[in-house]
């Protein structure tokens, strides 16, 4: 019998078949990016690769020469297989499947773009944001309307997020601003085997093995899939949403220190091969709130 428990962030990745080349340059794009977090015991951090390249993909669509050339390089799309020409159409059926999705998990994503009031987009690219992203374009005021800009923009954000995000920007942006591109991306889901509330404790955390700290601790017994990994000093365990669209993968360094070198070390593709080495099984989890 296992005891497992989550380490310092949460990596929200894209999770689809083989056959989603989006996916797996998303996937791709956010494990090299994950190094280079800044780690604090301090702090939690979340981070979505999948929100990013949302994100990188609108600029990608009104980008041209050297540097559509450099995006698609970098973001990943050539190491996955897609073509320049097929880069947009992914998004497209990306958006599709987000809005047609049928789960008990709830998952909003929307983008925008709020582009200074005296400018236009050209028309080739706004109907790239509006077919491929179904982006909502926002006219502001960078230039005099400083904290008006940023109050539309931050109410947007707080909207879109179901007001988890209160504000994107705390102060107005460089008046020389003439273009904003936004991705919001909302998750909510129950565990396909809930946690009881009355045996949720106070537990250890070890934050990377620095500064310890006792925080709300989740405690069940649940049938998950799992897998120790002895050459890599790590277990890894699969818990899954109602409706069995979404689960949660965690990573659980074997020694206090270790997670250093799990974000050194871990890849899309070794990411993809622990997960498909997992076992169903019974496991105690202590994973905290």
């Amino acid at each position: 019998m296992k005891v497992l428990a989550t380490f310092l962030s949460v990596l929200a990745l894209c999770w689809a078949g083989e056959e989603d080349k989006l996916t797996v340059a998303s996937n791709n794009f956010g494990l090299r990016m994950f190094p280079l977090l800044p780690s604090s015991p301090e702090t939690n951090i979340f981070f979505s690769p999948c929100s990013l390249l949302i994100a990188m993909g609108m600029a990608y669509a009104g980008a041209r020469g050297e540097t559509q050339k450099e995006l698609y390089e970098n973001l990943g799309y050539s190491n996955a297989g897609l073509a320049e020409g097929q880069v947009l159409d992914a998004y497209t059926r990306q958006t599709q499947k987000y809005q047609s999705l049928q789960s008990n998990t709830t998952v909003d994503v929307a983008n925008a773009a709020a582009i200074h009031l005296r400018l236009s987009l050209l028309d080739g690219y706004e109907n790239a944001l509006r077919n491929s992203f179904n982006a909502q374009l926002q006219k502001v005021d960078f230039v005099d309307g400083g904290q008006a800009a940023i109050d539309t923009i931050n109410k947007w954000v707080k909207e879109k997020t179901h007001n988890k995000i209160e504000a994107l920007f705390s102060e107005p942006l460089d008046p020389l601003t003439r273009f904003v591109l936004l991705n919001a991306m909302y998750f909510k889901g129950t565990w396909n085997t809930e946690f009881d509330e009355k045996r949720t404790e106070k537990r250890p955390f070890l934050n990377g093995g620095v500064t310890p700290a006792e925080v709300d601790t989740m405690v069940g017994k649940i049938r998950v899939r799992h897998n120790s990994f002895e050459n890599l000093g790590v277990d890894v365990a699969e818990l899954p949403y109602r409706g069995g669209d979404y689960s949660m993968v965690i990573l659980l360094p074997r020694e206090k220190t270790g997670v250093e070198a799990l974000k050194r070390n871990l890849t899309a593709d070794l990411l993809d091969t622990l997960v498909h080495q997992l076992v169903e099984r019974e496991v105690d989890v202590f994973l905290p709130r």
